[in-house]
């Protein structure tokens, strides 16, 4: 006989643990307690938590906007409203965990620890007797006439409303799968393609691996056959695939858009100065240091590494000194420091992807985060057709998503409606 629940929910992520949590602190003792379940595949709650912001968390962005978003962005901007990154911060530190802002806007626990946010998440959920149900795959929902039935390969409970935040398919080391999505789509929903998001950009290795290890500031542009489809600004760094960085990672959601075109990455190395006062430098750096090797040219404004690479490729047959070169050459040379190009034939795998872009569409749900096709029906988080930019972003989502879908479907289980 299977256990009966108010409320189930599925996925003990970032999103479906703010979920519980919400749901749960919307009932106090007083007035009686839902009965709520949270059921994980995995033999614990919140494993890719703890390997977020390289093991640090980052919880949020002081510049959240619509536009750091993807998908169906043009539909959160109400919710962005609502969930402030004041919010976010303030929801922890009921919790009990203090949040700092870093660079570019980053807020992570004061502590630097993804763990300490894990840890208060479970302290809530034990406060609220949470049932937590670990090793519990969700493979099918049926709809019953008191609400859900939820099956796995070992258990089967009822419940009478269902917040759905299974996420996506990046970390599959982490149990990331596609069975969250064919379960919705059993109960009506459809989902828009899926590929990999925050994520390296792969190149000819030829080019890559002379590069290994090196890094560099960059102005990096996305050309999809020679048409730019977006930039961005900040630290590239390059491997024996190819092309990594923040910077990279936010490009790397376009690539998976533009797909099927001729795409290539184009690295403006001095995005402070155009051609022409590169080349000027250039000419002066000639001139004060004739005797040094050709291959040198750019070490004075670049990594070591990179400009001798430019200067491998801009000239096969490069001369033997800097002196030698004239000013056609000087001119090719600060061409090239100000759009290094390198093709782009895909990215990294989902094993390699931060997030998924894709999801079911934010159409299928009202503003409480109900489906409008499975009423009791909640989604939250990465499971839905939303991907921010890196730097927070993505977990500012969830946690948005899931206190929102949470607290809809407490309140109308407390107002008797499923």
């Amino acid at each position: 006989m299977s256990e009966k629940y108010d409320l189930a929910v599925v996925g003990g992520g970032a999103a479906g643990m703010a979920a519980a949590v919400s749901a749960a602190s919307q009932w106090s003792a007083g007035s009686g307690r839902l009965k709520i379940a949270l059921l994980e595949a995995n033999p614990r709650v919140g494993k890719k938590l703890l390997a977020t912001g390289n093991g640090r968390c980052n919880l949020t962005n002081m510049r959240i906007a619509p536009e750091r978003y993807h998908g169906d962005a043009d539909r959160i901007l109400p919710m962005l409203g609502d969930f402030s990154p004041q919010y976010i911060i303030e929801f922890f530190a009921s919790l009990g965990l203090l949040c700092r802002e870093l660079d570019e806007g980053r807020v992570y626990p004061y502590n630097l620890q993804a763990a300490a946010v894990l840890d208060v998440l479970r302290a809530q959920l034990e406060r609220f007797h949470v049932e937590t149900i670990c090793g519990f795959p969700v493979g099918k929902v049926e709809k019953s006439a008191a609400g859900f039935l939820v099956s796995g390969p070992e258990h089967k409970i009822e419940t009478r409303s269902l917040v759905f935040a299974t996420g996506g398919m990046a970390y599959p080391q982490l149990g990331a799968n596609e069975s969250g999505y064919a379960v919705l789509k059993a109960l009506g929903h459809s989902c828009t393609p899926l590929f990999p998001a925050l994520v390296q950009l792969k190149t000819d290795s030829r080019r890559a691996k002379p590069l290994k290890g090196a890094r560099c500031a960059a102005k990096a542009a996305l050309l999809a056959d020679g048409r730019p489809a977006g930039q961005s600004r900040g630290e590239v760094q390059f491997t024996e695939h190819g092309l990594s960085g923040i910077c990279i990672f936010d490009l790397s959601r376009l690539a998976g858009e533009f797909r099927n075109a001729g795409l290539e990455v184009s690295l403006d190395l001095m995005p402070e100065f155009s051609a022409r006062q590169v080349a000027e430098f250039l000419k002066r750096r000639q001139t004060a240091l004739p005797f040094l090797p050709a291959a040198d040219l750019l070490n004075g404004c670049l990594n070591r590494m990179v400009g001798q690479e430019i200067m491998k490729q801009v000239f096969p047959s490069l001369k033997k000194r800097m002196g030698d070169l004239n000013e056609r050459e000087l001119s090719s040379a600060s061409n090239a420091v100000k759009g290094f190009r390198f093709p782009v034939s895909g990215t990294l795998s989902w094993r390699d992807a931060q997030v998924t872009a894709g999801g079911v569409p934010l159409r299928e749900v009202d503003g409480a985060m109900q489906s409008r096709l499975c009423p009791g029906l909640y989604l939250a988080g990465e499971v839905l057709n939303i991907d921010g930019d890196c730097g927070g972003f993505n977990l500012h989502w969830a946690w948005s998503s899931g206190i929102l879908a949470g607290r809809s479907a407490a309140l109308a289980l407390k107002n008797g409606k499923r």
